[in-house]
């Protein structure tokens, strides 16, 4: 799974205003530290993104979502939640995988999850990653959903999210880049799509009303179900070029080998926002910080306030623009 000063110098004068010897010189002792401020950390929570998990609920709410290829050609999101609030239902959520695992560590987060491999499991327990399964503390902070068929029915809610990440005392102290609107003027993109994997086909259209994006799939609009089923607007859309490679070790219980992601250093992105496409390179040179998105001047990339989508895709997956 945000000051006080000495005083001697202070005490000193009042000590002369009132006819007392003020204290002896002595050598200067060190400063003080000042604390620096502290916030909750994030909850980092796996949702599953296989076709019967759909229609996915909650995800609206996320500050940010990275997908990803697990076996099977499948994909699963990591969904990060700053402050999470509320209590609609969030999911369905699933298992671990190693690459959530990069991710959690960067933001110093508090993972949620349902299962994992026996080597993903070690690597949480190896790591000391503060975390919650469906079954941690009596399995409050999960629930399954009767309506819908299992294992796709394991839901939880910010609320709970946000007990979690109370109970495990996790904070953090690094600077998120300010929401901002783009520097400068990109080309124009109002459709893009590509095949994240051979079984995942993607396709987003920008609404300029709303300055948003909407995504597609296989199965059609995504959408939201703690928001009367409505498309998910998504203010911002990532493609990271990553890397990845056969990981050596049983993701389940058929034997599919597990998979993981060259997630550091640096690589190459595209980000689109507003109807526009930027190039950026991406950022994890330090796997203890949050994963950054520089622009050609080597500084953050301005982004907008909103929902953001990371797409971990190959480096030479085409993509489609008009």
């Amino acid at each position: 799974m945000s000051s006080h000063r000495p005083l001697l110098a202070a005490l000193a004068i009042v000590l002369m205003a009132c006819g007392l010897p003020a204290p002896k010189p002595h050598a200067a002792s060190t400063p003080t530290a000042t604390p620096t401020p502290t916030k909750p950390a994030p909850a980092v929570l796996q949702v599953e993104n296989a076709p019967e998990s759909r229609p996915h609920s909650g995800l609206q709410d996320a500050n940010i979502v990275y997908e990803y290829l697990t076996e099977g050609g499948i994909t699963r999101f990591t969904a990060v939640f700053f402050d999470p609030h509320g209590s609609q239902k969030v999911g369905p959520d699933r298992s671990a995988r190693l690459v959530a695992l990069r991710l959690v560590q960067s933001y110093r987060g508090v993972l949620f999850y349902s299962g994992a491999s026996d080597y993903v499991q070690g690597k949480i327990w190896d790591s000391k990653i503060p975390n919650f399964t469906d079954s941690s503390d009596g399995g409050r902070y999960f629930a399954r959903d009767s309506s819908r068929r299992a294992p796709h029915n394991l839901f939880t809610t910010p609320d709970q999210l946000a007990q979690g990440v109370q109970r495990a005392g996790a904070r953090f102290t690094y600077k998120l880049p300010a929401p901002a609107e783009p520097l400068g003027q990109g080309p124009a993109v109002n459709k893009l799509s590509f095949d994240q994997t051979f079984a995942h086909h993607v396709e987003y259209t920008y609404d300029p009303g709303s300055k948003t994006y909407q995504y597609k799939t296989d199965t059609g609009l995504e959408t939201d179900a703690a928001n009367g089923n409505q498309p998910l607007k998504i203010t911002n859309v990532v493609v990271l070029r990553v890397p990845h490679h056969g990981a050596g070790y049983a993701e389940d219980v058929r034997g599919e080998e597990g998979i993981d992601f060259d997630l550091q250093g640096q690589g190459k992105a595209a980000v689109y926002t507003r109807g526009q496409q930027f190039d950026a390179t991406w950022d994890l040179s330090q796997p203890d910080q949050p994963l950054r998105l520089l622009g050609a001047d080597g500084k953050d990339l301005p982004l907008p306030q909103g929902l953001t989508w990371v797409h971990l895709a190959d480096p030479d997956m085409a993509i489609s623009t008009s």
